[in-house]
């Protein structure tokens, strides 16, 4: 409020000193100080909605140029030449506020150089013009010497920076839309549309209307309509979207505290506050099986994928715990202090809700685990029924037709034995005999006897002083157990391009567990139906999937299961 009444004082002295002025009509010499307050009101404006953006100082600034040109138009020779100097900066404020929206902060190297060139070519080349071009007293105030060579030369100069300096603004400019995400291009492309049109319109707009015959006053009167517009359009944009709020992050505090804001709400709230629409409220939570790290979520407990390259996140930290982060528009806050601050306003909210999203996550795993194991046992029937009528069936029914030929007694015999060896390769593809036989230890002694690698095997299923325990574990832990160790063997064996396997397997406390490492590639994953179909095993037991599996690193899958009799 000071500052508006400071620039209302200014407008009116300024008014007071442009009375009589031979400069041209009064009222177009008073429009330069009348838009310099403009860009006061709009700008204290958007910084009191917006503390956090730069926006609204930049055009305070902007406002303090407009009424320093403004001086150009007195009679007195020191505000003339603090007018001269200035006067064309008001462009450069809006070059300056292209290059920092939204923010109001210039953090790439290319806009920092532009917008060094603006102020640089606003306040030394344009002014150097003044230097040797005669004008009539009192508006002479920088003229040193009448130098027509030097204008010759320095005239075009003038022409090309501009030009150079609006196609470097609008190169930068485009390339901001086309990297974009479709929020980022609804969010800048009206604000960006307007501020380039403004500035090419200072020129090209005024030259165009000069080339028409418009009376001479009306130009400039133009050229300051054109850029009055600019903080209205960019301030507009401000509010629309890609801001904290302070004082709104308190409101959103005292909201939270009043009511609960329902499933989803909260990221709603966030989304408002901040003024990200694309703004989405992610949650840590531990799935099962865990991969190498806790996987995100959202609010309906559907896994999400890591950050586009246009987008950053923020984790909520409560405390030493991260329970979860907030996913923006990066283009939108180059710097996340704001972020950060809602971020510790909402942790406490987002802790509680992370709550009801993992139950969200377990009960959409567990959905996704059951129709896995129906679809893998669907898979294991038709094969199974495969097996039988194209190879046991088919060996049958040629059984028949040489028992009614002469001489077919011992055709059948051998064909009876074949039968038999086929049947007993088919249950054990099934379950293995020797599991149901003699238990998990034997069968996965089995496996690794039979394996194309060196296993080395250590294996335990006592319960103390080496003792072996008579009661087998229950079938379904065994079976489960038996499977994870020959499908990881099998993965091992295709895939790993390992040299050795090791297995250990034993029971304690309850558990069983079984841990294989081998020293192969890496970058292993849970996906096709074996092994993910065995994991789904596990987790219907109640037991622990952990993959560990870092590139060039080799892979260890570690596994417990519950196994109380």
């Amino acid at each position: 409020m000071l500052f508006l009444l400071l620039c209302a004082g200014v407008v009116g002295v300024e008014a007071a000193l442009l009375v009589g002025s031979p400069r041209g009509p009064y009222w177009l010499l008073v429009a330069l100080p009348l838009t310099g307050l403009f860009y006061a009101v709009v700008g204290a404006f958007a910084w009191t909605r917006r503390p956090s953006s730069g926006m609204g100082p930049l055009f305070c600034f902007g406002a303090v140029t407009w009424l320093a040109a403004g001086l150009g138009d007195t009679s007195v020779p020191a505000l003339i030449a603090v007018g001269l100097v200035v006067a064309t900066v008001p462009i450069a404020v809006v070059l300056h506020a292209l290059l920092a929206f939204p923010s109001g902060r210039v953090t790439t190297r290319s806009g920092r150089f532009l917008t060094a060139a603006g102020y640089v070519y606003t306040t030394v080349l344009v002014t150097s013009q003044y230097l040797v071009t005669p004008q009539p007293p009192p508006y002479d105030p920088l003229f040193v010497a009448d130098r027509p060579d030097i204008r010759a030369v320095l005239t075009p100069v003038v022409v090309a920076a501009a030009v150079a300096l609006v196609l470097a603004t609008a190169v930068v400019l485009v390339r901001r839309l086309v990297t974009g995400t479709p929020h980022t291009r609804r969010t800048l492309g009206p604000v960006y549309s307007y501020g380039a049109f403004a500035l090419v319109g200072v020129w090209g707009v005024v030259h165009l209307l000069f080339l028409l015959g418009v009376p001479a006053p009306v130009l400039p009167l133009v050229q300051i309509i054109l850029l009055a517009g600019v903080p209205v359009a960019f301030v507009a944009g401000v509010l629309r979207g890609g801001f904290a709020r302070t004082l709104e992050l308190q409101e959103l505090a005292t909201a939270l505290g009043r009511e609960p804001t329902g499933r989803g709400g909260l990221g709603r709230a966030l989304a408002g506050t901040l003024g990200d629409p694309s703004l989405r409220l992610l949650f840590r939570v531990v799935r099962d099986p865990a991969p190498a790290a806790d996987e995100w979520v959202d609010d309906a407990g559907s896994l999400v994928g890591p950050p586009d390259p246009s987008r950053r996140r923020v984790p909520v930290e409560l405390g030493d715990r991260t329970v979860g982060a907030v996913d923006y528009d990066s283009t939108l806050f180059p710097d996340d202090a704001q972020v950060r601050a809602a971020c510790g306003v909402v942790a406490l909210a987002v802790d509680h809700e992370r709550l009801t999203v993992e139950l969200l996550a377990g009960r959409e795993q567990l959905r996704e685990s059951r129709l896995r194991l129906v679809e893998s046992g669907d898979r294991e029937r038709r094969r199974l029924a495969q097996d039988l009528h194209d190879r046991l069936q088919s060996r049958l029914v040629l059984l028949a037709i040489t028992a009614g030929g002469p001489d077919g007694c011992e055709a059948v015999r051998r064909g009876i034995d074949e039968a038999i060896d086929e049947l007993r390769r088919i249950v054990h593809g099934v379950m293995p005999a020797l599991l149901l036989e003699r238990g998990l230890g034997a069968a996965v002694r089995d496996l690794a006897a039979r394996s194309p690698l060196p296993v080395d095997l250590e294996i335990d299923l006592g319960i103390g002083f080496g003792v072996e325990v008579v009661e087998r574990v229950p079938e379904p832990v065994e079976s489960t157990a038996y499977l994870v160790v020959a499908e990881a063997l099998t993965n091992t064996v295709k895939h790993a391009a390992a040299q050795r396997v090791a297995i250990r397997l034993d029971r304690n406390d309850g558990r069983l567990r079984l841990r294989i490492d081998d020293d192969g590639v890496g970058g292993a994953a849970p996906a096709g139906a074996g092994l993910q179909g065995t994991i789904d095993r596990v987790t219907a037991l109640e037991g622990s999937v952990r993959l560990d599996s870092p590139p060039g690193c080799g892979t260890r899958l570690t596994v417990e299961i519950p196994c109380a009799s």
